[in-house]
């Protein structure tokens, strides 16, 4: 793991909050880049606050996150709740399926 300049710095201040980190200071203790931090941000993987033009984020809220359980795509979920375009196909093929029979 690299270290990144400033970021110990950053958590030393008093009257911060020491769940609030930046993107350099995540990326470090994730081990990486800051870029890719920044991707997952965008795309959603990771729960961010944008400020200005860069994030911050809750360590405790990543963590969270990160320990959930992956689902492969195109797997169907066991959630009887989900929702999205493919619940409403099967939902529709299900209901074709019915009235054939």
């Amino acid at each position: 793991m690299t270290h990144t300049p400033g970021a110990d710095a950053m958590t030393d201040r008093p009257g911060r909050d020491p769940d609030v980190l930046t993107t350099a200071e995540l990326a470090a203790k994730l081990g990486l880049s800051p870029q890719t931090v920044r991707r997952m941000a965008n795309a959603g993987q990771i729960p961010a606050l944008k400020t200005g033009k860069d994030f911050r984020y809750s360590w405790q809220a990543v963590r969270e996150v990160l320990r959930q359980p992956h689902r492969e795509p195109g797997v169907p979920t066991d959630d009887p709740t989900a929702t999205g375009a493919g619940f409403r196909a099967r939902r529709r093929a299900q209901a074709g399926a019915d009235q054939a029979d």
